[in-house]
């Protein structure tokens, strides 16, 4: 048993897996050390800066709040007093919310609260007390400049002097009062009042009792003045005690800020001592991790360089001396094991193994070209390949002498349309459909082409000369074979005719005249079947007096059925199966009429008892074609018969009552008329015929009459449809596309239609091109069964030049020369 080896790729993938894991490991202790470290300054940072701000904010609130309640004393307006007042309440409350539950200073904040709702009370009061104080003051001032006066009137006696100026001491002491600034100065005043009304004399005058009453009135009673001034100095007092106590709370609040700091300054300290020491192990542990990771790295380029390069080398010398050709290079076997090393020596070997086969292969390919070789230029015939323009760019040794021209014009890779008029040949379609090339001395070439999916085509030239010419022959020989033929057929029944007819003159000379009328209607039955037979001949000749008309075959079928079932036996059932939509066609009824009824005839013949004959109407869209198709249920024919079924005066049946003519006679009518008969048949199953002609679309007809056409098409089937959509339009034909540039240039048409691919060339573009550069007032349609995805003159001559695919319908002819194509 192998004993198992790790392949290099492993023991690669191993060492990479450690060094990953180290660098990782490194990386992670670097991301998680410096992530702690980044977590705690962070920590650090944010609560440091929200500690010293607290703080900060706190005394700041604290010195505006010592700031504020002073100025309280200062306000006149209780307004004013109030709003302050409301200030301060707002700066206690963030003071409060700033600090926390557990910190100390919400006590002094209380009684600083308490300090300025006591200092808002006294100041509103003092206000109050003041401003009575002020009016008592104002009337005090007038009576004591009254009673100056008084006191000073030269006719007053002395006593009466006395009496006016205890009344001016009595104002005097109540002024006193007013502005005292303690409570000791006004109670001095109150008692030097209160010792000058008990010691002034009494006086009779009028005038002075009322001075004395009113100076009463103002100092004495709850309302004097004496009282006011206790009051409000009073007040006075308690504003300065709330004062101080709001002082106090300041400086509590300010010490409580300064705590705040300090801690901060505290916690930064411890901090970073941590810190530092973590930093300190994480770069240890990288120092660490890095050796280990050098090591790991270190033993592994010694690996690679001493065990893979060495092997690496051996085999690229190897495959060095395989490549110059040197196939005896080999490498040992059976070392390795299944390592990778051991697989680029395995691989070594399949590939020398792959060389030497393809050496084999390469000696077996050249024997293979040059049988192919000899094959290419022993042909007959002549082989040339053409480039997407129509270049020649190879052609075998004899393609220079079918097309009569030297070896020298194919060398110099010429178009071929160009080495076609230098040999003198006129391109045209033969009757099969095969593009041919003729000459005026009548050698004929047929020309086959084939598109190659690389691009460009194969094109064989073939020399049908010879082979045409015993071809023609041959058909000349059947052509007087057939003509005998129906010569005899003609001949034994004319003779038939003539012969009643010569037999009931000769009777009539001596007939009774009982008997001339019955010799007449034998001579018009004679000459009836006469003329019966000279109509088939012509129909099989299709030179037919045809009378066109534009009909729906449905109602033409419909017309018939009752005429087609009198002719039928009773156990042969007929049924019509019309189309959904009208079938529009331009056909001579009555012929229709005939050919329908002769093909139900020939159907009911073939049935042997009870049958079925069917009459089914479609509209083929793809084509635009009406299809009629009779089938029957009786006896089929056999291939052999179904070769002969539309040749002239071909029957099958044995009883000698068929002329041979009906078929015949139904396929030169329709054929005629544009359209195209099909048979098919089993035996035992029966016979299908299906009749299809051209539909008329009006549209179509109107717009193209009087129309100037040329029309160039190498195809038959497909010339004759568009000549079926242009009846009635004046069309010039050609196949050669060289001959319509020369009708183009001396001829002025309406409509250009012509086929895309014109043999070899794409020379529908250049024919719609010289056309509508010849004429503006000329369109040009280019029909092709592959049209390109682009119109490639439809940006030079918008509106003038459209594509339609083939076949062409008249429904898309119409819309191209109303200006909208579909």
């Amino acid at each position: 048993m192998k004993a198992w080896r790790p392949s290099v790729r492993a023991r690669l993938f191993a060492a990479l897996v450690v060094l990953t894991a180290a660098t990782l490991a490194v990386g992670a202790t670097s991301w998680i050390t410096l992530q702690k470290a980044t977590a705690r300054l962070d920590r650090l940072h944010n609560e440091t800066l929200a500690s010293v701000d607290r703080a900060l904010l706190l005394s700041r609130q604290a010195s505006d709040l010592a700031t504020r309640a002073p100025y309280l004393l200062t306000l006149a307006s209780p307004f004013r007093i109030r709003q302050e007042a409301d200030v301060a309440h707002d700066l206690i409350i963030e003071i409060t919310e700033n600090l926390h539950p557990a910190e100390t200073g919400t006590d002094a904040l209380q009684r600083m609260d308490r300090g300025i709702q006591t200092l808002v009370q006294a100041a509103t009061v003092r206000s109050e007390l003041a401003d009575r104080i002020l009016r008592r003051n104002a009337r005090t001032s007038v009576l004591e400049e009254q009673f100056t006066d008084l006191a000073r009137r030269p006719d007053i006696s002395s006593a009466d002097e006395r009496n006016w100026l205890n009344l001016q001491g009595l104002a005097r002491a109540l002024l006193g009062a007013i502005n005292a600034d303690n409570l000791v100065t006004v109670g001095e005043f109150h008692r030097a009042y209160h010792h000058l009304v008990h010691a002034m004399p009494a006086s009779d005058d009028p005038l002075w009792q009322q001075g004395l009453a009113q100076l009463r009135e103002l100092a004495e009673g709850p309302d004097g003045l004496f009282e006011l001034r206790r009051h409000e100095v009073g007040q006075k007092i308690a504003a300065q005690a709330a004062l101080n106590t709001i002082r106090k709370g300041a400086e509590a609040i300010s010490l409580h800020a300064a705590n705040v700091t300090a801690a901060a300054e505290a916690r930064i300290a411890a901090e970073r001592a941590q810190t530092v020491s973590a930093i300190f192990v994480a770069r240890q542990t990288i120092v660490l991790i890095g050796i280990f990771s050098a090591v790991v790295a270190l033993g592994t380029a010694l690996y690679v360089s001493g065990h893979v390069t060495a092997n690496l080398r051996a085999i690229s010398d190897a495959m060095t001396r395989l490549a110059v050709g040197d196939r005896s290079s080999r490498l040992p076997r059976g070392e390795h094991g299944g390592d990778e090393i051991g697989k680029l020596f395995y691989a070594f070997r399949a590939f020398r193994a792959n060389t030497l086969k393809l050496d084999r292969s390469n000696r077996q390919l050249a024997q293979r070209n040059a049988l192919f070789q000899n094959l290419y230029d022993s042909m007959s015939d002549g082989l040339a390949i053409l480039s997407e323009e129509g270049a020649v760019i190879a052609g075998n040794p004899h393609l220079a002498s079918v097309l009569q021209v030297t070896p020298q014009e194919v060398q110099r890779r010429p178009r071929m349309t160009a080495l076609l008029d230098s040999g003198g040949w006129q391109r045209c379609t033969g009757p099969d459909g095969v593009v041919e090339l003729r000459r005026p001395d009548g050698r004929v070439i047929e020309m086959r082409e084939s598109r190659l999916s690389t691009g460009g085509s194969v094109m064989l030239l073939s020399d049908a000369s010879e082979r045409r010419e015993l071809s023609e022959r041959l058909r000349q020989v059947q052509r007087t074979e057939a003509l005998g033929k129906i010569a005899g057929e003609v001949a034994h029944d004319f003779g038939n005719i003539l012969s009643t007819i010569s037999t009931s003159l000769h009777l009539m000379e001596n007939a009774p005249p009982e008997r001339m009328a019955s010799l007449r209607q034998s001579l018009g039955a004679a000459l009836d079947v006469g003329s019966s037979l000279t109509q088939r001949l012509l129909a099989f000749a299709r030179r037919l007096n045809l009378e066109p008309e534009v009909m729906d075959l449905n109602d033409l079928v419909a017309g018939v059925e009752d005429l087609i079932a009198l002719a039928l036996d009773e156990q042969v059932t007929l049924a019509i199966e019309t189309a959904e939509t009208a079938l529009t066609v331009r056909i001579d009824p009555g012929q229709m009429e005939s050919a329908l009824l002769n093909l139900c005839l020939n159907a009911a013949q073939a049935i042997q008892g009870s049958g079925r004959i069917d009459i089914r109407l479609r509209h083929l869209t793809e084509q635009e074609m009406a299809l009629v198709e009779v089938c029957d249920s009786g006896q089929g024919m056999s291939p052999e018969v179904l070769a002969h079924a539309m040749e002239p005066f071909f029957t099958a049946r044995s009883d000698g009552t068929g002329t041979g003519l009906g078929l015949a006679m139904v396929s030169g009518f329709i054929r005629q008329s544009g359209g195209d008969v099909e048979i098919t048949s089993q035996p035992g199953k029966g016979t299908c015929v299906r009749l299809m002609l051209p539909l008329c679309v009006e549209a179509a007809t109107n717009i193209a009459d009087a129309l100037r056409v040329l029309l160039v098409e190498d195809d038959p089937a497909d010339a004759a449809h568009a000549r079926a959509v242009l009846t009635h339009s004046d069309i010039t034909e050609t196949a050669d596309p060289d001959e319509a540039l020369r009708l183009l240039q001396s001829q002025v048409f309406d409509l250009l239609v012509t086929d895309l691919h014109l043999g070899p060339d794409v020379a529908g573009w250049r024919l719609a091109e010289a056309a509508l550069q010849a004429d503006p007032d000329t369109r040009a349609i280019v029909v092709s069964g592959h049209l390109p995805a682009r119109n490639p003159l439809d940006a030079r001559f918008p509106g003038r030049v459209f594509g339609l695919p083939k076949p062409m319908k008249a429904a898309a002819l119409a819309a191209c020369l109303q200006g909208a194509p579909h």
